[in-house]
């Protein structure tokens, strides 16, 4: 579910070179340092706005669905919601003493779940959708603030 980057050969060799000097020639580390920053700023760029694309979809779908909690399993890609979760069986999700169905078998029937969920506990504070731990025909929410 990872993005992916791309670095231009151009970049690879300067990496490559850079590494090399560092090992073999006693280039200072933070010359080199410098070097590899400058050279994978373009890949840091793309990580970048892959994040924000993210997390546009993210505070869309919540913002459409009226949830309150926020999603922050950043593996999910754009579109993603659309897509079954692979915790097949689970039918409940608990959070804190409360079990809410699971209403469907897409990520976004598991976030209308942890979200109602959420809101059943009464936490206010602890609303970052983090995890889900498989348990037999349970799922447990793991959040965080």
């Amino acid at each position: 579910m990872n993005t992916d980057v791309t670095i231009s050969a151009e970049d690879f060799k300067i990496i490559h070179n850079t590494l090399w000097a560092l090992e073999y020639q006693g280039l200072d580390g933070t010359k080199a340092a410098g070097l590899i920053r400058d050279a994978l700023r373009s890949a840091y760029d793309q990580d970048s706005t892959a994040f924000d694309s993210k997390m546009d979809y993210y505070r869309q779908f919540q913002n459409d669905n009226a949830l309150r909690a926020i999603w922050s399993v950043y593996e999910l890609p754009v579109h993603g919601f659309l897509w079954d979760h692979p915790y097949r069986g689970a039918l409940t999700l608990s959070y804190q003493g409360h079990a809410v169905p699971i209403l469907g078998q897409t990520w976004a029937d598991l976030y209308r779940a942890a979200d109602d969920v959420i809101r059943r506990s009464g936490d206010g504070h602890h609303i970052f959708i983090e995890d889900f731990i498989f348990a037999g025909d349970e799922l447990r929410l793991s959040t965080g603030s």
